[in-house]
């Protein structure tokens, strides 16, 4: 199914929310009823069923066939859109970047919980007037000794990097994710982690 590209600025709105799209995820993978979708995304038929007829009149989503209960199918598994006719770059990635943020932020939360239920929050000024901050818990705050358990990792520096070795740290950072969504494991009683690894130049230097 090729690609559609999209350029009404109602389309891309609703490609551009993260619920509104998890709605119509199923159907761009599969046709399906109302009904299918709703157990998938867990979302009451009747709201699903609302979307979906909104999704018809902007010409994501077609019927297809005639059978009954109606089943529907997205008109392509790719769409390809213009978020600048609805807005600036910048809050069109902080809307596609947000969900993730949000869900990580989760996982920090609960992490952190699960290690101590007494954190801080460190404030510290380097000899170089760097501002750091870091957490940390009442215990280690009183020398009484280290968490029992492993914060999860939420590393931030700034770095001064020639060009050259800013792409051989991306490449590097790029192969140890590669190398370990290749040793994914299907064991159930395997935890699941969240990962998300960036690199950018710093907006505030330039």
């Amino acid at each position: 199914m090729a690609h559609v590209i999209l350029d009404d600025p109602q389309v891309v709105e609703v490609l551009l929310d993260h619920d509104r799209m998890r709605l119509l995820t199923p159907f761009m993978a599969a046709p399906m009823t109302i009904a299918q979708a709703a157990e998938i995304t867990g979302c009451p038929p009747t709201s699903l069923g609302y979307w979906v007829k909104r999704f018809v009149r902007l010409g994501l989503v077609r019927e297809v066939g005639t059978r009954r209960p109606a089943v529907f199918q997205a008109v392509s598994n790719e769409f390809i859109v213009d978020p600048s006719r609805v807005m600036p770059l910048e809050e069109m990635l902080s809307g596609v970047q947000r969900p993730s943020w949000e869900r990580m932020l989760r996982g920090y939360a609960r992490e952190y919980q699960r290690v101590s239920p007494d954190w801080l929050l460190r404030f510290h000024v380097t000899p170089e007037g760097l501002l750091t901050r870091r957490e940390l818990t009442r215990e280690e705050l009183d020398g009484s000794g280290a968490p029992a358990g492993q914060r999860p990792l939420g590393e931030w520096a700034l770095l001064r990097l020639s060009r050259e070795d800013a792409q051989a740290f991306r490449e590097r950072l790029s192969g140890v994710v590669q190398e370990f969504l290749g040793r994914s494991s299907d064991v159930e009683s395997d935890s699941v982690y969240l990962v998300h690894v960036g690199l950018t130049r710093d907006p505030v230097h330039g």
